[in-house]
């Protein structure tokens, strides 16, 4: 019998902290939305028995704050970037809960900690800063992680897998050194050494008719990169042009092409990502975990976590050979 494959979903969990920092205005309306969607994401999650990863930025886990002194979170060092103007949390709203619902959400993690098929919570750093940007340095990095840590472990969560916000990997020593397993790495070439010319047709043709796979997860200095493979966005103008049939039938294609080699398939997206179209995004994803509930019941599929596929690799590496 064949290796199962591995289907692996990483979600970021960030609302206003995931745009605040791209300037104004910021615009809180597909952030209110969120709760009702993540509330939709474990039900269908809950009907066919799916695991995912939920990367969560740390402030999240707060009900409130207040600046110490003036400053606000002073235990956390800051990264200076050169495009912007002022302090990392100068938009912190540093209130409450009930009265800045999009910067906090305690209610969101314990929705998701009590889902009935067991979900892993990661981190999305503790304020979403820009790791592999020249101003975050290694120092800012370890402090902000350490944040993320204290205020999950305050609420019983060990953290173990990472996504980096805005896919910018940077101080991958740094994150091994602070206890992580995992982190999303970036999208594998599908095509490599191909001409630029030819490499267009066949990402063209790859999209509707998905041949290339063979991803895996890949160990290196103490960490699990576990590439990203798929960005499952109901907003994207392929999905907008296929529609919702046709694009859900697109994605779950490529989940069969892992399938089939026997591989990684990763499929990632942002909570807010599901308010641009809520229905091609549930009709979808239905499709989509349908498809992957019927070969993990034929034992060709692994439903993993991103903490858990990282267990198991580093279990695998340090076993005799």
């Amino acid at each position: 019998m064949s290796v199962p494959a591995t289907f692996v979903i990483s979600i970021d969990l960030e609302m206003s902290w995931g745009a605040v920092h791209r300037g104004p205005p910021h615009d809180t309306t597909p952030y209110t939305m969120e709760r009702q969607l993540v509330a939709r994401t474990l039900g269908l999650m809950e009907r066919y028995g799916i695991s995912a990863t939920w990367a969560a930025v740390g402030h999240l886990f707060l009900s409130g704050c207040d600046p110490v002194g003036g400053t606000k979170h002073p235990e956390i060092e800051r990264p200076v970037y050169s495009w912007l103007s002022g302090d990392w949390y100068d938009l912190d709203p540093a209130t409450t809960l009930e009265t800045a619902p999009t910067w906090y959400g305690p209610d969101l993690i314990a929705a998701i900690r009590g889902c009935a098929v067991p979900q892993e919570i990661g981190s999305h750093s503790f304020g979403h800063v820009i790791a592999g940007d020249p101003g975050c340095s290694a120092a800012a990095f370890r402090s902000d992680l350490a944040a993320a840590k204290a205020v999950a472990a305050a609420d019983g969560v060990a953290l173990r897998s990472f996504v980096y916000p805005r896919n910018s990997i940077g101080h991958l020593d740094v994150l091994a050194s602070a206890g992580f397993a995992a982190y999303r790495g970036p999208t594998p070439e599908r095509f490599p050494g191909m001409p630029k010319w030819r490499r267009r047709l066949a990402t063209a043709a790859d999209v509707a008719w998905p041949r290339t796979a063979g991803f895996s997860p890949v160990e290196h200095g103490g960490l699990v990169d576990i590439p990203q493979t798929y960005l499952f966005d109901p907003g994207s103008r392929r999905a907008r042009r296929l529609g919702a049939t046709a694009w859900g039938m697109a994605v779950r294609r490529r989940l069969r092409m892992a399938v089939r080699t026997s591989s990684l398939f990763h499929m990632w997206f942002h909570t807010h990502n599901l308010a641009i179209h809520p229905e091609r995004a549930w009709r979808a994803m239905a499709m989509v975990f349908a498809e992957a509930r019927r070969h993990i019941d034929s034992g060709r599929l692994e439903n993993l976590t991103m903490g858990a596929l990282a267990e198991r690799v580093q279990g695998a590496s340090a076993s005799p050979q």
